[in-house]
C-alpha cells in the first residue's frame, strides 16, 4: 500500500514524511538536489520559566461577580487584564539537509513513493547513464534517519550540508558532518502582529547538536569544510541523528533496514483495511478524481493506514506526544506554534490509537499527562487557590499550564484572548484517555500507578472549581472553547457560567475516578465531596427546539456553524450521553443545526463530525463527511488541511473510519455499525475492542464474518450487527469465528 507520485515535491504539502517518534524528515525527491526537512521533537524556543499569575487569584471573585450580574463583557476585560499569563513557546524546524549530486542528464521514468508496508520513502528515475534510486526511512531502533543512494554509474560529486533558520554551526570531518547550535529564548506565536519581540535569540535557549555520518561509500572523500564532499559515488549510505545519540554503528544498510522493519511492522501490521483494489494511478491524481465525483473506496483504506503510519512516526515510547503537526514543521513561527492545543487537537491525535491497535503509541501521551499534572498543581494553587491540577488550552515543551494571552514583554492579555485562553478544563479532556486505556487493556497496574494519581488531582480541582449559584453548583468563569454568543445586551461574548462542555468533562472525571476507586478497592476521602457536589450540579438543558444548550442559556450565536462542537463531547469522544436517549437526540439535533449553518469547514472539525455520525450509526452521513475530508481538506501528500497543515484531521479521520466498522463496550461489540454505503465489500483486521479483544471483520453484500480474538482475559458478551445479537463466550487466548 503506497502513496506515489510522478514528480518531485513542489512544496512542503507535497513532501513525504518519515519519523521515528523523536526525529522526523520531509522528503522532497528532487533528482539532483535532495532536500530532507528535518525536525527533532525537543527543539523549542524558550527556557524553564514560571508563567503562573498570582494576581489571578485576587481578581477571580470579581470576574465571577460580574458574570453573575449579567456583565460578561466587563468580566472578559477583567480576565484579559488580570488573570492570564504569557503565551507558549514554539516548536522549531532543525533545518534542511541538502544532498546535491552532479547532474547526469535528463530524467525519465520518475517515481516517488512512500511504502506504508515498510515505512520507506523511495525516489527512482532513469537517465541515459543508467538507473538511480534513493531510499529514506526513520529507524526507531537506531534512533536515526537512514538514507541510501545508489546508481548504476558513478556520480562525480556529492555535497552534503545543513541549511537552518536556527543559529547553527557545522563542520565536516572524517566522514561525518557535525552541527551544533542554540535555540532562541523566545518566539512569538505566528498570530501575534510583527514586532521586534517576535524573535529573541538571547543566550538562555536550549543547546543542541547532531551529525550526518557516512556509513558506507564506494567513492572518495573530498575536501572537507562546511559540507561533506564525496567524489565518484555509486552507492552512499548516510545516518542522520540529532540531540539523541544514534545507535547504527557497525551495521550495514541491510541490517539497519531489517531491524527497522521488525520494529515498524510489528505496529503497522497489527491492523489493516481492504476496501477493493487500488487503481494504478498516482495518489494526487486519485484525490483529484475523487473531487470530480469518481468513486475510489480503496483510497479510504489508504487514508486509514496512512493515519496509523503518521502516529507510529510521531509518537513512540520515550518520545514526546504528537503535536499539532505531528513532528513535521518547517516554519520558524509555525501555525499556532505547532504546540499541543488541548481544547480538541492534541486529544484528537490519539482518538484512533486504541481502536486501531496502536495502544503502544499512547505512552508519550500518558507521560505528557503526568508532566502537566505536576505543573498544573502549581497553577491551580497560584492562580485559583484550588487543590488538584489545572491545565488550560495550550502546552509547550516546558509544560506550561497557565491560561495564555499575554504577548512577550507585555503586561495584559490581547483583546479577545479570553475566548480561548480562559478554559481551565483542558487537563480534564487530556486525561479522558486514562480510564479508556484501562477499559481496552484491563491493566490494574496501569490503573493504580498511572491513572489513579492523575484522576485524583483532576477530581480535586473540579470539586474546588465548582461554586454555588441559584441552587446549583456551576463552573465560573466558563467558556465553550473558542465559540462566542450574543449577550442579552447585544455584546459579542465568550465568558459565561456552566457551559455544557465544562459540566460534561467534570461528570466524566468524577465518574472515571469513582470507577477507578471501585476497581482498586480504594475508599478515597474525596469521594464524599464528589457525591455532595455532583448531585447538585447544574443539569444539562435542552431548548424548545430540541437542541442541547451550549451555554447556561440558549443564546443567539454570531457564528451558528462554528467549527467547534464542544457541547457534543458527551456523545463523542466521551460516551457519557450515549445511554440517555434524550441527550443523544438533543445532540443529534444540535449537530444537524450546526451543519445546516456551514459547520465542519476545517479538517479536524470535519473529522469530528465523521466520528459523531459514526456513533449515531449513520453510515451515509459519516461517508458524506469522510468524502468531504478527502476532497476539501486533504493536501496532495494526504496531510490534513486545517488549512494550513494540522495532523489532527488525519488522526480524527482514521478514528472515524474505525468507528464506522466497530464500536465496543466491555461486553458488547457492534459490528459495522455505520458502514459506508460505498463499501459493499471489504475486510478489516486487528481492530481492538474493550476488554483485551481484537476483531477481524470480512463482509460482502450478503454476509459478514467476524473473528474475535481474546487476550489474557476471556470474553463473555454480545456481538451485535444491526438488530441481531449473538451471545458468545470465548476463553482466554482463543479465537472464535461467527457468520452473521
Amino acid at each position: 500500500m503506497k502513496l506515489w507520485y510522478e514528480k518531485p515535491a513542489e512544496g512542503w504539502i507535497e513532501t513525504l514524511p518519515v519519523g521515528n517518534g523523536n526525529l522526523g524528515a520531509m522528503v522532497w525527491g528532487n533528482p539532483w538536489k535532495e532536500v530532507l526537512g528535518l525536525n527533532e521533537e525537543s527543539l523549542w524556543s524558550g527556557y524553564e520559566k514560571d508563567k503562573n499569575n498570582p494576581q489571578a487569584k485576587e481578581y477571580l471573585d470579581k470576574v465571577r461577580e460580574l458574570l453573575f450580574a449579567g456583565k460578561p463583557a466587563e468580566a472578559e476585560k477583567c480576565v484579559e487584564e488580570h488573570l492570564l499569563g504569557e503565551y507558549n513557546e514554539s516548536y522549531l524546524p532543525l533545518g534542511n539537509l541538502e544532498i546535491s549530486l552532479a547532474p547526469q542528464g535528463e530524467v525519465e521514468k520518475y517515481r516517488r513513493s512512500l511504502d506504508l508496508d515498510t515505512g520507506v520513502v523511495s525516489v527512482e528515475y532513469d537517465t541515459k547513464q543508467g538507473k538511480w534510486k534513493r531510499e529514506v526511512f526513520a529507524s526507531y531502533p537506531a534512533q536515526a534517519i537512514i538514507i541510501r543512494i545508489t546508481g548504476s554509474s558513478p556520480v562525480s560529486r556529492v555535497e552534503i550540508g545543513l541549511n537552518s533558520q536556527l543559529q547553527v554551526e557545522q563542520k565536516a570531518q572524517e566522514e561525518q558532518l557535525s552541527f551544533w547550535g542554540q535555540c532562541p529564548e523566545h518566539i512569538d506565536p505566528n498570530y501575534i502582529p510583527t514586532r521586534p519581540e517576535n524573535f529573541v535569540q538571547g543566550s538562555k535557549g536550549m543547546k543542541f547538536s547532531g551529525q550526518v555520518k557516512v556509513l558506507y561509500s564506494d567513492g572518495k572523500m573530498g575536501e572537507q569544510k562546511d559540507v561533506l564532499v564525496i567524489h565518484d559515488v555509486k552507492e552512499l549510505v548516510l545516518a542522520v541523528g540529532a540531540v539523541r545519540p544514534s545507535k547504527e554503528e557497525k551495521k550495514s544498510y541491510e541490517e539497519l533496514l531489517e531491524e527497522h522493519l521488525q520494529d515498524y511492522q510489528k505496529l503497522m501490521n497489527a491492523s489493516s483495511l481492504y476496501l477493493g483494489e487500488e487503481p494504478d494511478l498516482p495518489t494526487d491524481e486519485r484525490l483529484n478524481r475523487m473531487k470530480q465525483g469518481k468513486k475510489d473506496p480503496a483510497l479510504y483504506a489508504l487514508y486509514y493506514q496512512y493515519g496509523r503510519y503518521l502516529l507510529i512516526a510521531s509518537s513512540r515510547e520515550g518520545s514526546l506526544p504528537a503535536n499539532l503537526q505531528g513532528i513535521w514543521s518547517w516554519e520558524l513561527r509555525a501555525p499556532w506554534s505547532s504546540n499541543w492545543t488541548t481544547n480538541i487537537n492534541t486529544q484528537m491525535n490519539y482518538w484512533h490509537a486504541q481502536i486501531t491497535n496502536l495502544g503502544a503509541c499512547m505512552e508519550p501521551y500518558f507521560r505528557f499527562m503526568e508532566r502537566i499534572c505536576d505543573k498544573g498543581k502549581e497553577t491551580a494553587q497560584v492562580n485559583y487557590g484550588c487543590r488538584g491540577f489545572v491545565h488550560h488550552h495550550n502546552a509547550d515543551y516546558w509544560n506550561s499550564t497557565n491560561p495564555v494571552g499575554i504577548p512577550y514583554g507585555e503586561k495584559k492579555g490581547q483583546e479577545g484572548s479570553s475566548g480561548w485562553s480562559m478554559w481551565p478544563m483542558g487537563g480534564n479532556w487530556v486525561i479522558s484517555e486514562l480510564f479508556k486505556h484501562y477499559e481496552y487493556h484491563l491493566d490494574r497496574e496501569f490503573l493504580k500507578d498511572t491513572a489513579y494519581p492523575i484522576l485524583k488531582e483532576a477530581a480535586a480541582f473540579c470539586v474546588d472549581w465548582l461554586i454555588p449559584y441559584k441552587g446549583y453548583y456551576v463552573t465560573c468563569p466558563s467558556t465553550s472553547p473558542e465559540n462566542r454568543y450574543i449577550s442579552p445586551k447585544g455584546d459579542n461574548c465568550c465568558l459565561t457560567i456552566a457551559s455544557t462542555m465544562d459540566l460534561t468533562l467534570i461528570h466524566e472525571v468524577f465518574r472515571d475516578f469513582r470507577r477507578t476507586c471501585e476497581i482498586l478497592g480504594i475508599q478515597d476521602e474525596l469521594l464524599k465531596e464528589i457525591e455532595e457536589k455532583e448531585s447538585k450540579m447544574q443539569p444539562y438543558q435542552i431548548g424548545e427546539d430540541g437542541r442541547l444548550y451550549e451555554w447556561y442559556e440558549q443564546f443567539e450565536e454570531p457564528e451558528p456553524g462554528h467549527r467547534h462542537v464542544s457541547h457534543l463531547y458527551g456523545l463523542f469522544p466521551s460516551d457519557i450521553f450515549r445511554k440517555d436517549e434524550k441527550l443523544v437526540n438533543a445532540a443529534r439535533k444540535s449537530l444537524e443545526y450546526r451543519l445546516s449553518h456551514g459547520g465542519g469547514y476545517t479538517g479536524w472539525s470535519c473529522a469530528w463530525i465523521i466520528n459523531l455520525f459514526a456513533i449515531l450509526k449513520n453510515g451515509e452521513k459519516a461517508q458524506e463527511y469522510l468524502h468531504t475530508l478527502l476532497t476539501r481538506s486533504t493536501y496532495p501528500n494526504m496531510w490534513d488541511a486545517h488549512p494550513p497543515f494540522q495532523i489532527d484531521g488525519n488522526f480524527g479521520g482514521t478514528s472515524g473510519i474505525a468507528y464506522m466498522l466497530l464500536q465496543s463496550e466491555t461486553e458488547v461489540m457492534d459490528i459495522l455499525p455505520a458502514l459506508s454505503p460505498e463499501w459493499e465489500k471489504g475486510e478489516v483486521k486487528g481492530l481492538c475492542g474493550k476488554g483485551q479483544t481484537t476483531i477481524d471483520i470480512c463482509w460482502d453484500k450478503e454476509w459478514t464474518e467476524v473473528t474475535l480474538h481474546t487476550g489474557k482475559i476471556p470474553f463473555t458478551g454480545i456481538i451485535r450487527k444491526g438488530e441481531k445479537e449473538y451471545s458468545v463466550q470465548v476463553e482466554e487466548n482463543q479465537e472464535m469465528k461467527l457468520k452473521l
